[in-house]
């Protein structure tokens, strides 16, 4: 028995040993780009009331995550990709901003600076206005953390806005199952939506009085999880499929049409 416990004491200590001796060889530059990463107000630079927008309290990290999601998953859906990997791309926001403009905008993470964290309308964004020593942290630390690891594969496909009318005219056609939207609203959704019936970030998807037309609505969710919002991120076609959003929409009629009764 005390062998037992002397092996799990020490297999913990060097569990511990690990994560400190990975905080120990974050250079200067890249342990303030990891707080950055998961800081709302980007030490500071970011001010409620700010303009042109105003501060919306989203990190980096509500959406994306700063490790191996394959290798190492831990139960939630973000609507970006792991920025494992981001060094490497050398292109962002489906070619959009590549080149010098790649490593300026801090491999894209410059255009959520401003849409996301800052509420500036998307047609106004500028990926290269984040201040340069905050882009250079940033990509400091996603060197850091992502070191021969080439991260996920994937390919960004930018809807227009027909293309995203027709996803959700599609998506909100297809049969859902809502246990299994509970589940993925509960991985997917609460970071902004902490309940149905409850506002956070985004807004309150389920009132008391259910509206007029709930197959609209419908529509217009499964336009915006799939071609995204004013604030809200799309969900591209790896990370949500068409039916895991119809699952979605399935679990959020039940609880709206459940108001209406």
């Amino acid at each position: 028995m005390r062998k037992i416990v002397s092996l799990s004491i020490g297999i913990v200590l060097i569990a511990v040993l690990i994560v400190f001796t990975q905080a120990q060889q974050l250079s200067d530059k890249a342990q303030l780009g990891r707080e950055l990463f998961h800081d709302p107000t980007f030490k500071g630079t970011i001010k409620p009331g700010s303009k042109p927008g105003n501060a919306t309290g989203l990190t980096c990290a509500n959406c994306h995550a700063d490790f191996d999601e394959e290798a190492n998953p831990d139960g939630l859906i973000r609507a970006g990709h792991s920025i494992i990997g981001v060094p490497q791309r050398g292109s962002a926001k489906g070619g959009m901003i590549s080149g010098a403009d790649f490593e300026r905008a801090a491999g894209g993470g410059g255009f959520c600076y401003e849409r996301f964290l800052q509420r500036i309308a998307e047609d106004k964004v500028n990926p290269t206005a984040i201040p340069k020593e905050h882009a250079e942290a940033l990509m400091a630390y996603f060197r850091a953390v992502s070191g021969d690891n080439k991260g996920p594969q994937f390919k960004i496909e930018m809807l227009d806005t027909a293309g995203k009318a027709a996803a959700g005219e599609k998506i909100a056609a297809m049969a859902g199952n809502s246990d299994k939207g509970w589940e993925l609203f509960g991985r997917a959704c609460v970071v902004c939506h902490p309940t149905p019936f409850k506002q956070g970030i985004g807004s309150q998807l389920v009132k008391s009085r259910a509206p007029r037309d709930i197959d609209k609505t419908m529509v217009r969710w499964a336009t915006k999880i799939r071609g995204g919002g004013f604030l809200m991120p799309f969900y591209a076609n790896d990370i949500l499929s068409d039916q895991d959003i119809a699952d979605l929409l399935a679990f959020l009629r039940e609880q709206m049409e459940s108001t209406a009764r």
